[in-house]
């Protein structure tokens, strides 16, 4: 079965919608297209082509070859490169192996052949992915459990990162290509301070928090880190950093102090220096049958597409294609349903956005989620839900609107929440709505503050030559003026009101969290723990993915394998729908900042993880415009671990 990530669309949460006669002469037109076109089209297929090498060794092949009729048993074969997509497939009209892998098709993947009787193991490629550290806790355990089934996992890679090793760890055996390298960096934080830009610029910001190990200001208004900010930050690496060299350690049989002395020679040890030094448990050319066969057998069959039969290829026929295209998606329940609700993104009252938020790929819309909570609540079909979320947080009152709706529900319906990489500030609050909550390892949990304030512009109108009049009626008409700073009674008015709202973030932890969380006091106030911490503390309730939460929510629901069904609910995007929010409501996406030259420049400096934590924060920040307050986490924040990339 091989799997290819690479750099697939992300999920929709859900997007506002309207229907008029242009977009349906839109979809005509595209229908017509592809009638024109059919006769051109290539055949598709949903995964590499195995006979395609990109072996870099003449006369090699990096992928298996092609399956053959007669065998004794099946090695699955599941590659992964790039990004690793979360969520379902966001568009009614292209499947989920169109769309390329996510977290959940590769698990499902390792899952069947863990149950399979016809697979003897499986070979898992890193062709070095972009994964999480929260995919990669959820590979492992995927992997582990597979192990558990009887069946063999075999990793390969060229190149292995810390990430790559903590997840190839998980393996019986980890193979290396000859004179490929195992580069053990450890992990190391980048922290971007930006007030000196702002004053090169003629910015300034005034920002207050409330929760003095809450840090989402520090990155606008120090050079430097605080000592509480840099206390908070140092053991929340401490914790990732722990848990990966000791998850390693255990699955590698060494000690924690062998293992770092390894990691500490690993850029110089030669690929035999690695072998010897216990990194590795063979180097391999790149057909891998010499490590394969005394595993499995010489009569074994390469199997690439496990689960990809049929599964979303497009129709031969030209108008069932545009049958398919036209079709509305059929979200209506049949029979007993446990619903997830997919929320990814910076936090925003409104709709949520798939790919069009000012700088980031994916909001959570508080309306989006919320009418959803409410489909399932009324859906007696639907006996209970899982959020899967992961978020820096956001608008606090948008965080309190989806938080009312949770409340809601958990009262007549059970309600998980699964954390993918983060639940921090508006995040765990919305969690805190949760009858369970599930964490990865490595997920980042807590930030329990308020950031507010304003941006003062005077500096930059000034070097623009821009002139401001300023009017305005009423005591408080003139508080959140671009020009000047707060004065001392607004100032500590602003910070009032921003302690009532972190007093009822407490309250919401509180309720939500109940006798699980024995010492608030001990967590609160900006605080940040990894996902084995938060449990331990109280503040979630189990380790483990999405898909534990599943089971064990129809566990509780007392529901049977093969007897509910499981759907994402926004539910995907019809064609019409999709067109009319490109050009009914939000306008073509070439408008959007994320796509202006000096945006696109600053992501290929950054890199894509960089990117991704700075938009979300650029993204929360627009929202001091109408927000007096956030509930944001500080989210320019790098973690690497080091790779030939």
């Amino acid at each position: 079965m091989t799997l290819v990530c690479d750099g697939a669309p992300p999920y929709a949460s859900g997007m506002q919608t309207r229907h008029n006669g242009r977009l349906w002469f839109l979809v005509i037109l595209m229908a017509l297209l592809c009638v024109v076109a059919w006769p051109m089209r290539a055949d598709d297929t949903a995964v590499m082509d195995p006979e395609q090498p990109v072996a870099v060794e003449a006369g090699e092949s990096a992928t298996p070859d092609e399956a053959t009729e007669d065998y004794a048993a099946y090695v699955g074969w599941i590659e992964l490169s790039g990004v690793l997509r979360e969520g379902p497939a966001p568009f009614a009209w292209v499947s989920e192996a169109e769309m390329g892998p996510s977290l959940k098709s590769v698990i499902e993947q390792i899952n069947h052949v863990a149950g399979s009787d016809d697979h003897g193991g499986m070979v898992l490629y890193l062709d070095q992915p972009m994964i999480s550290f929260a995919q990669a806790g959820a590979l492992r355990r995927a992997i582990l459990d597979a192990r558990d089934a009887g069946k063999t996992v075999m990793c390969f890679a060229e190149v292995y990162s810390t990430l790559d090793y903590y997840l190839a760890s998980a393996a019986d055996t980890v193979l290396l290509q000859r004179k490929g390298q195992v580069e053990l960096a450890g992990l190391a934080v980048e922290e971007m301070y930006l007030a000196g830009l702002l004053d090169k610029i003629g910015v300034k910001a005034d920002l207050l928090q409330v929760g003095k190990y809450k840090g989402a200001d520090e990155q606008l208004v120090r050079d430097a880190p605080s000592p509480e900010w840099d206390e908070n930050i140092a053991g929340l690496l401490d914790g990732l950093y722990g848990h990966i060299v000791s998850t390693i350690a255990q699955s590698r049989a060494m000690s924690v102090e062998a293992l770092e002395s390894a990691m500490a020679d690993s850029l110089v040890l030669t690929d035999e220096a690695l072998l010897e030094r216990g990194l590795v448990d063979q180097l391999v050319s790149r057909d891998l049958l010499g490590a394969t066969e005394p595993v499995f057998g010489e009569d074994f069959a390469w199997d690439l597409e496990l689960g990809q039969a049929g599964a979303g290829a497009m129709p031969d026929n030209p108008f069932a294609l545009f049958s398919m295209l036209i079709e509305t998606p059929d979200t209506v329940t049949r029979r007993d349903t446990i619903a997830v609700i997919h929320a990814y993104g910076p936090i925003f009252s409104g709709e949520s956005t798939i790919g069009d938020g000012l700088f980031s790929d994916a909001s959570i819309g508080s309306a989006t989620v919320v009418r959803a909570l409410a489909d399932a609540l009324y859906d007696d079909n639907i006996k209970g839900v899982v959020l899967r979320i992961d978020s820096p947080g956001g608008s606090a009152l948008a965080s309190e609107v989806i938080w009312q709706g949770m409340d809601e529900l958990r009262v007549d319906k059970p309600v998980y929440a699964s954390v993918g990489g983060m639940a921090a500030s508006g995040g765990y609050y919305i969690v805190c709505g949760a009858t369970r909550v599930y964490v990865e390892p490595t997920t980042i949990v807590g930030s329990i503050g308020v950031v507010g304030g304003k941006l003062v512009m005077a500096g930059l109108y000034d070097w623009a030559g821009v002139s401001i009049t300023r009017r305005s009626r009423g005591p408080l008409g003139d508080l959140f003026n671009s020009v000047e700073p707060f004065t001392d009674d607004q100032r500590a008015m602003v910070r009032e009101s921003m302690t009532t709202i972190y007093e009822q973030f407490r309250d919401r932890v509180r309720t939500g969290r109940g006798a699980r969380l024995p010492d608030l006091d001990a967590v609160d106030e900006g605080m940040l723990f990894t996902g084995d911490q938060a449990v331990a503390n109280g503040m979630a309730d189990h380790v483990g993915g999405l898909e534990i939460a599943l089971h064990d929510l129809a566990d509780e629901l007392g529901l049977e394998d093969g007897q509910y069904d499981v759907i994402n609910l926004p539910g995907p995007l019809s064609l019409a729908d999709y067109l009319d929010n490109i050009f009914g409501v939000r306008g073509p996406a070439v408008q959007s900042p994320a796509n202006h030259p000096a945006v696109t420049a600053l992501r290929r400096v950054l890199g894509p993880q960089r990117w991704a934590q700075t938009a979300a924060l650029l993204d929360g920040l627009t929202q001091l415009q109408h927000e007096r307050a956030l509930l944001l986490h500080p989210s320019v924040v790098s973690v690497t671990t080091g790779a030939s990339r």
